[in-house]
């Protein structure tokens, strides 16, 4: 080494380990502050915590993760979690003795949240209910307006048993100072006013929302063996599980990963021969139905099997490739206000075979999904009773209600 150097790495590792050292002492100093107010605090929480928070910023998409769980009670008694929730900064979480309808109130719209805006003075308040907002903002203005006069941030969600808020302070004093202020609204959610209006239980896992009886896990291996996956490879795993009950039909979707070798050979110029081993990340989309009932195979768009099927419609048989077996069957499924019915969905690419429900998802998110499962329930309402009946159904197991036309 360079001797001129030597004064130079040691000045460079000097300056390193002092701002390690500083970055310690302050992390150190921070944790004290916290636990100096009667808290517990978690550096590495689980996923699990969240578990019951469905409504917007959570049960959104996938690549979920919380950090830096803080547990206490504010002094009223009103159990809390604060935890940073993926980019949005420290959010609080405010336990409540029951279940009750969404609600999202601030300054501004909560973005992703669904459901009717209405504009109170300095709030506006969305929900699906209109009289449960009503009662809801009669409850809690008050403590909103105190809240607000004290300088703090009202970004609040009602979320299955818990009162959410955005915007939490990071300071020790400050996020106490926070926390008191959103207590009474906590309380006065809790009066036995609003308990008429109590709501189903919350999912008692993470989920999607609006699709609160989904699951959603971040990886789960075991429904690899469940659909059709590529066999070969290695290291199979699936990834951003999504797992559901769409009116009595189970569906199953997920990212699966896996890994094949392939050797090289090279020469290099003085013709000596070297082959190394090389390792192939591979992954494919899948979205499964399990039909609990019989039904008759047929593709859509799908590359394969079976004869294709024409219909009276060209502008149908332009946009889809029907493929069958039966032609007679896949005649009388794509009756005239199917076809119409198809040409406005606009499904993706799928096939029907023994009880299977395969769609070719392209992009695994939650709203691809959705997509295919409200089309899927809308195509099977479709089908003719009829057609059914020789299926040797006594009904139709789907409700005609539900159909897309």
């Amino acid at each position: 080494m360079n001797s001129s150097l030597g004064p130079w790495l040691i000045l460079l590792l000097s300056i390193g380990g002092l701002v390690l050292a500083f970055f310690v002492i302050r992390r150190q100093r921070y944790l004290k502050s916290l636990r100096d107010q009667g808290w517990t605090f978690d550096g590495s929480p689980t996923l699990d915590r969240s578990y019951g928070l469905n409504c917007p910023p959570f049960g959104i998409g996938y690549n979920r993760k919380i950090d830096d769980l803080i547990s206490g009670t504010t002094s009223a008694g009103v159990p809390f979690a604060v935890f940073e929730y993926n980019s949005l900064g420290y959010v609080a979480a405010l336990m409540l003795p029951r279940p009750l309808p969404e609600l999202f109130v601030g300054t501004t719209p909560r973005p992703g949240a669904e459901g009717m805006q209405r504009t109170v003075g300095p709030w506006t308040m969305t929900a699906k209910d209109p009289s449960w907002a009503e009662a809801a903002l009669a409850a809690i203005g008050a403590a909103m307006d105190a809240m607000a006069a004290g300088g703090h941030r009202v970004d609040l969600s009602v979320d299955g048993a818990r009162l959410v808020a955005l915007g939490v302070p990071r300071e020790a004093q400050a996020m106490r100072a926070f926390l008191e202020a959103l207590a009474p609204i906590a309380q006065a959610l809790a009066s036995p006013a609003l308990a008429a209006f109590e709501a189903p239980a919350p999912p008692s896992e993470l989920s999607l929302y609006q699709r609160p009886s989904w699951i959603y896990r971040p990886e789960d291996d075991r429904f690899l063996d469940q659909v059709t996956v590529t066999s070969s490879g290695y290291s199979h795993e699936a990834r951003d599980v999504v797992v559901g009950d769409v009116h009595g039909i189970r569906m199953i979707a997920f990212t699966h990963h896996w890994k094949t070798d392939h050797t090289e050979t090279s020469t290099d110029a003085n013709g000596n021969t070297t082959t190394r081993t090389v390792t192939d990340n591979h992954s494919e989309e899948i979205l499964e139905f399990l039909l609990p009932w019989h039904f008759g195979d047929l593709s859509v768009n799908w590359p394969g099997w079976g004869n294709r099927v024409r219909f009276e419609s060209s502008d149908f048989d332009r946009a889809f490739k029907v493929r069958s077996r039966y032609p007679k069957f896949a005649s009388d499924v794509f009756h005239p206000r199917q076809l119409e019915f198809m040409l406005s969905a606009r499904p993706l690419p799928f096939a029907i075979e023994s009880g299977r429900v395969r769609f070719d998802l392209g992009d695994n998110t939650p709203e691809r999904i959705m997509h295919c499962a409200d089309f899927l329930v809308a195509f099977f309402a479709g089908v003719p009773g009829f057609v059914w009946a020789d299926l040797g159904h006594t009904e139709p197991p789907i409700s005609r209600d539900l159909d897309g036309f």
